[in-house]
């Protein structure tokens, strides 16, 4: 960088160690701020004698803006007259900066500062004062414009990472949370800003939080809806409380109207409260952005678990982040406006890259380090006992459904048998509305809206497989899907979106049992010894699958067979213990949907297929769009779990309607249970051994390498993001930089800060000063050379500045500071002018543009 070096004393005036060098002060030299000689002189008259004399207060040191003194200067001190700029001019550039010159703005230069005896002295007159004193107010207006939309973008930030916690709670009930407490605290901030300290807009902002919160999500516990009582105050601080452990160990997304959604209100407010006081008080560029970051932080760390992406919102987040830099480091709106597309570029690129990144994949889910409550059981009277009870009373409303789907719908899972009955093992958690757990296979969505009426709890049905419910304390199994309430009442209503499983014929055909031996496990008597009936139900079922040649053809001849063998009776007796289903298979041959479905569960044991029993509705009478299920409408059957596939239902409960010597009619049976029946059996005539029901497995097929094949990917999205950090570094480190010199606590700082950015600005252009040990001169020669002989003037008045505010033994004021960088703003004129865009672009995407 170019150096600065004090000049060789001028004749009459002061050297750099403060001794005089033989003439006064006043006389042989021309006055600061003018750019050629000083007018001619009578001999032995000091230059003090062209100014009118000024009164002094006594005990005061002299003014900088007042005309010169009558008095002559001490030996070895500069004349008040002469400026603090006396005798530092550039070296070798012959010339002094033109504070009044035309085209400085009419701006008092380093030696005479605003009345009109100095500016007559000096070349210029007052009314070139008053007009650089109106440039100052437009100034101040400017600054404060800067500082509002500085606001306003900070609430915006605020705001982004508050809807960051879109994972975490429905984007819904986030919107109107978010906006008001990222908005009011940047409008009282504002409406505050210069009228109370610091510490009088705290309780401000904390009442304002407490009324809104109080009105919005706290209305119920308010004084009149909205004021901010006890019971409503003590709502609002116990959710902040209590809502991070809560989020932590339950299913997210959380319920609409969970009180946990206060924790995003208040982190919003603070952040906005922060970020707006930062950018109205402070003049670093960044920081108000410091106060959201934490914000956005935790919506990313509790929204692992939960649903969508915070990507975008990272990628606006980042974007707004480079705007505030924009705003903050004084940029014009035209410039800001210029700014807005290439955000827009990063921040797709960031949306674009950031998906592929290895990172993403599997992102670090903080639930792991938290100990969670183990899945609670549901104790009640089994499912399967209540079946032959809603068969006597058909005609008895039990829910509600609109729906436009017809499939069946599932009360409970029971995976379970201890000899006697059949249990579930599930292990229920809440749920806001997502229900983890589901497979990847296709699925058809469908939509349900739930309304009990005389359905005892605690179980609730849905349709297959539940994707999301919402609803009053609901509960979810995340391995069946099953869902409850703990508050199950008639009138009880909620919602529930479905996937339909589709099961792929091909995959049916040659399908083997999963291993799961608590699924096929026969277990002993309640009184420990082996039931004689084991034995005869493995006789039983090889001869009701004799011919199958393969697990899944076993499953349709056993379900076949039970159709067959016996009368779907509703009147037959309850029971699925050893002994009911013994009587029911080899006596009675008449039963329920309930002895159907335990017996093909038994059955399918004993051949080793991994069993479980579902008990459900039909879809029921429909009326209009409402479906009307009734007592009569249960049903019961059988899944078998196969590798690979998942579980599949097979229906081995014949129709009601024919007297049980032929036909095989499946009652309730959906098309898909036909059509997966008709898949399986299709193989019958292929010649394929009979696969023993082992836990051994077929050799899978050979998986594609997906590190090789991710290894480009990886690496193209690693150069991406280099490129994009590159990117955002040659973006912002010289706007920080700019913001912080022109920002300098003092004015002699902004001055050297101003020459500094001047010669940076002159090597971006690609002008040789790097060599460290240019003067003042020097450069402007050079830029003359370069760029125009325009460009001489400014750069050595700035020069000049900056050997005074360096080298001068008299303090600059902020009125030399402002012009220093308005010598700047002239240069970089000149720059724009006469370099071409494509050299300017290469400037500033150069590494050197990152070490000015």
């Amino acid at each position: 960088m170019a150096t600065l070096t004090p000049p060789p004393p001028a004749p009459g005036g002061p050297s750099p160690d403060g001794h005089p060098t033989g003439h006064t002060a006043a006389t042989g030299r021309p006055p600061s701020g003018t750019a050629g000689p000083a007018p001619a002189q009578p001999s032995g008259a000091t230059f003090a004698q062209a100014a009118p004399a000024q009164s002094q207060v006594p005990g005061q040191p002299p003014s900088r803006s007042a005309p010169a003194q009558t008095s002559m200067p001490a030996p070895g001190e500069s004349s008040p007259a002469s400026g603090p700029g006396g005798g530092f001019a550039a070296a070798g550039s012959g010339a002094a900066p033109a504070g009044g010159a035309p085209g400085s703005g009419g701006a008092a230069g380093p030696a005479g500062r605003g009345d009109a005896a100095t500016a007559a002295a000096h070349g210029t007159s007052a009314g070139q004062g008053r007009e650089g004193g109106s440039r100052s107010g437009a100034g101040e207006r400017e600054s404060a414009g800067r500082k509002a939309a500085a606001v306003v973008v900070a609430g915006l930030l605020a705001a982004c990472a508050g809807l960051a916690f879109d994972g975490v709670f429905p984007l819904e009930s986030l919107l109107p949370v978010v906006g008001p407490a990222a908005g009011v605290p940047c409008v009282l901030a504002l409406a505050l800003s210069g009228r109370l300290p610091l510490w009088g807009t705290i309780p401000i902002s904390v009442l304002a939080w407490l009324t809104t919160v109080s009105a919005t999500l706290f209305r119920e516990q308010a004084w009149l809806g909205f004021l901010p009582g006890p019971s409503a105050a003590g709502a609002a601080l116990t959710g902040v409380r209590d809502a991070g452990g809560w989020l932590l160990t339950t299913i997210l997304p959380a319920a609409p109207g969970s009180p946990a959604i206060v924790l995003v209100s208040f982190l919003v407010w603070a952040a906005a409260t922060v970020a707006a006081e930062l950018a109205l008080r402070r003049r670093a560029a960044m920081l108000p952005a410091v106060a959201a970051l934490p914000v956005f932080a935790v919506a990313v760390v509790l929204g692992v678990a939960g649903g969508g992406t915070v990507v975008p919102y990272a990628a606006c987040f980042a974007g707004l982040v480079l705007l505030l830099g924009l705003v903050r480091t004084g940029r014009s709106p035209l410039a800001v406006a210029a700014g807005v597309p290439v955000l827009a570029l990063l921040v797709l690129a960031a949306t674009v890259v950031a998906p592929v990144l290895p990172v993403a994949e599997r992102p670090f889910d903080v639930r792991t380090l938290v100990e969670q409550p183990p899945p609670r059981p549901i104790k009640g009277v089994s499912a399967l006992d209540q079946v032959s009870a809603w068969l006597q009373n058909p005609r008895r409303e039990l829910f509600t459904v609109e729906t436009s789907s017809d499939a069946n719908l599932r009360l409970a899972v029971l995976d379970t048998f201890d000899g006697v009955s059949w249990t579930s093992s599930a292990g229920f958690v809440p749920t806001g509305g997502r229900v983890p757990g589901a497979d990847d296979a296709a699925r058809e969505t469908v939509e349900q809206r739930f309304t009990v009426q005389k359905l005892p709890g605690p179980w609730l049905p849905a349709a297959d497989r539940p994707l999301s419910a919402t609803g009053t304390d609901l509960v979810v199994d995340p391995a069946t899907g099953m869902l409850a309430s703990t508050q199950a009442r008639e009138g009880l209503t909620y919602r529930v979106t479905s996937g339909i499983r589709r099961y792929p014929a091909a995959e049916l055909r040659h399908a083997t049992p999963a291993d799961d031996p608590e699924q096929r496990r026969l277990p002993d008597g309640p009184d420990g010894r082996t039931p004689p009936q084991r034995a005869r139900l493995g006789e039983i079922a090889r001869r009701a699958t004799k011919g199958a040649r393969s697990p899944g053809q076993q499953a349709a001849k056993l379900a076949s067979y039970l159709r067959k063998h016996a009368v779907n009776d509703v009147n037959a007796p309850p029971g699925h213990s050893y002994r009911s289903i013994e009587f029911f298979l080899t006596e009675s041959k008449r039963g329920t949907t309930e002895q159907f479905a335990a017996s093909f569960a038994l059955l399918g044991r004993a051949l080793g297929l991994p069993t479980r029993i579902v008990v459900g509705f039909r879809p029921g009478e429909k009326k209009g769009g409402v479906r009307q299920v009734r007592g009569g409408d249960v049903l019961a059957w059988a899944e078998v779990e196969f590798d690979g596939i998942g579980w599949v239902p097979f229906y081995p409960t014949p129709s009601r309607t024919r007297s049980g010597d032929g036909g095989d009619v499946a009652e309730g049976a959906p098309k898909q249970a036909k059509e997966i029946e008709q898949a399986i059996n299709d193989s019958a005539g292929q010649a394929e051994p009979t696969p023993k029901p082992s836990t051994d497995r077929p050799t899978p097929p050979p998986v594609p390498d997906e590190d090789a094949s991710a290894g480009p990917l990886m690496w193209l999205a690693a150069g991406g993001g280099l490129a994009a950090v590159y990117l955002l570094a040659v973006a912002i480190v010289p706007a920080v930089r700019r913001a912080r010199r022109r920002r300098a606590p003092s004015p002699a700082a902004r001055v050297v800060g101003a020459w500094r950015q001047t010669v940076t600005r002159l090597r971006t252009a690609g002008l040789p000063v790097t060599t460290g040990t240019l003067t003042a001169g020097e450069v402007a020669f050079l830029a003359e050379r370069a760029l125009d002989p325009a460009a001489r003037e400014p750069l050595t008045a700035l020069a000049e500045l900056a050997n005074l505010a360096t080298f001068g033994d008299t303090p600059v004021d902020a009125a030399d500071a402002d012009l220093a960088w308005r010598h700047y703003a002239a240069v970089d004129a000149v720059v724009k002018g006469k370099v071409g865009v494509l050299r300017r672009a290469a400037g500033r995407l150069s590494p050197v543009s990152l070490f000015g």
